[in-house]
């Protein structure tokens, strides 16, 4: 049983690793290739398609100082230290086994029953913040449960083998110093007599809560990005820095009075369209539209690439990642006009773009250039990002 759990949990981690890791790595390409049609099909149903939105920023700077402390600050660091308490968790564990302990009760096991689950939780809430998809919250919250689980399962074996466990147990919490999680369970659901169901109506609530929290963060990451509605040409404009509404209506007015790009928005009667206004310098141009660059990524294998991953393993010595990915704010920019359908709703009302279901398709891009705005190309790319036609993160 407890082989089996470890099974189901490695699969849980892995998912909610998986779109994270592919997408910096220098591999990501040929990762997507399987994990694409999983998403497809998910966006094929509107009862599904909610799951691939994002609650919190990811492609746009926000003009909310705590949304960008917990991006490029709480995600990345959460993400590199719990990786780092599990290894030295581990190391601990197995010098126990070697060493013919009974059992690892010193150090972090002092304070804490499972120092090793813990830390893997932090972890893999850093990658949650980092790639901040819903169907990555939800198998965040079922690989937490089965934690619970799993912790209980063994303790209950290693207090049948060894007694003097129960001790240990007695007094040291089980996840988190002080055990709050226990005294607000006995709080709100100590008084269900039978333990299993408090326990289940606990996880029903926390399941709501943190799927409504993401909800209303989701909201509050859309009225705190710089974005300006253009009815007459059923465009939502989004910046990707934040700047005055004049300056987003300013830049994507130049691009609308240019024939080329009309006439490629002409092409889709009835949609709505989103604009973003990408830095010309923005490191993930792919993720709104493929502008060409080589799918042969192991031709490409280069020490910078491997830097960049280790970027976010260890974000404390790397100083410059922000504006590597995100651009810096300047007068050079890329303007991708996208349309934006839901499952069954081709023709999508210019009020709906930001709802949950909806998902992005590049129409054409326009270049635009120097303080006084000026257009200097257009470019129509194929109806894909790099990853193909998945749904991508709007803010």
């Amino acid at each position: 049983m407890r082989k089996f759990l470890k099974w189901i949990l490695s699969g849980l981690y892995g998912l909610v690793m998986i779109e994270v890791i592919i997408m910096i790595s220098p591999f990501a390409f040929y990762w997507y290739s399987l994990y694409a049609p999983t998403l497809q099909h998910l966006h094929r149903w509107r009862a599904t398609a909610w799951m691939e939105a994002f609650f919190l920023p990811h492609s746009v700077i926000t003009t909310s100082p705590t949304l960008e402390f917990v991006r490029w600050r709480v995600g990345t660091y959460a993400f590199s230290l719990g990786i780092l308490a599990a290894f030295i968790s581990g190391i601990q564990v197995y010098a126990t086994k070697l060493l013919k302990r009974n059992a690892a009760l010193s150090w972090m096991y002092s304070r804490i029953r499972h120092p090793s689950y813990l830390s893997l939780a932090v972890a893999g809430f850093g990658l949650l913040t980092i790639w901040p998809r819903i169907i990555i919250l939800i198998l965040y919250l079922g690989m937490l449960i089965m934690y619970f689980f799993l912790a209980r399962f063994e303790e209950n074996q290693v207090e049948a083998g060894h007694p003097e466990y129960a001790e240990y147990r007695r007094r040291t919490a089980m996840f988190i110093p002080g055990n709050p999680g226990g005294k607000l369970f006995k709080l709100f659901f100590g008084w269900i007599r039978n333990p299993a169901l408090g326990r289940a109506a606990a996880g029903v609530v926390i399941v709501v809560l943190v799927l409504g929290g993401a909800l209303s963060l989701r909201r509050y990451t859309i009225g705190h990005s710089a974005t300006t509605l253009l009815p007459e040409d059923r465009t939502f404009a989004i910046a990707i820095w934040p700047m005055p509404q004049e300056k987003i209506e300013q830049v994507v007015g130049i691009a609308l009075r240019d024939p080329r790009v009309r006439s490629a928005l002409e092409k889709e009667p009835g949609a709505a369209f989103t604009a973003h206004l990408l830095p010309a310098d923005y490191g993930m141009m792919n993720m709104f539209a493929d502008v060409g660059t080589d799918h042969r990524m192991f031709s490409h294998l280069s020490p910078h690439r491997f830097k960049y991953l280790l970027g976010f393993v260890f974000p404390f010595c790397e100083h410059h990642q922000k504006n590597r990915i995100m651009g810096s704010p300047q007068e050079n920019y890329k303007v991708v006009f996208s349309r934006v359908d839901e499952p069954g709703r081709p023709d999508l009302a210019l009020s709906k773009v930001v709802d949950l279901t909806a998902k992005m398709t590049p129409v054409v891009i326009a270049e635009i250039k120097g303080p006084s705005p000026t257009l200097q190309d257009v470019v129509i790319p194929p109806r894909r990002s790099f990853w193909g036609d998945i749904t991508m993160p709007m803010f």
